[in-house]
């Protein structure tokens, strides 16, 4: 096991996706550290699992094409809240409760900034 886990982002296509199961097992599931999905059917998870084995996790719920890609969290760029830009540089250590609902649409365009410079 590495010192620091992975981070990857999941695509995939929604038809037949459960996206409460999904979220069920992300939040529930002791091998994703901690997840994020800010854009809709577009996750971020951290994990010590490789992208094969994330992927294979994820086969069930995901039932369709998908992809789980790792991310460099030092070479992101985009427009997104400043609290998703900072989750990519978080010690997670515990998951909270699972929100009710499945992101925040509709948010004001001043909400979104770029990801902070190191």
């Amino acid at each position: 096991m590495t010192d620091k886990p992975k981070t990857y982002i999941i695509n995939f296509v929604a038809a037949g996706v459960n996206l409460w199961a999904l979220n069920q097992y992300l939040h529930d599931s002791r091998e994703i550290i901690a997840y994020w999905n800010y854009i809709p059917l577009v996750y971020c998870v951290k994990s010590y699992l490789s992208a094969a084995e994330v992927s294979d996790r994820l086969r069930p719920f995901l039932l369709r094409t998908y992809m789980v890609t790792e991310i460099n969290e030092y070479n992101l760029d985009g427009l997104l809240p400043k609290e998703a830009w900072s989750w990519f540089y978080m010690d997670h250590h515990e998951k909270g409760e699972l929100p009710t609902g499945l992101g925040q649409l509709g948010r004001g365009i001043f909400d979104f900034l770029p990801p902070p410079k190191k």
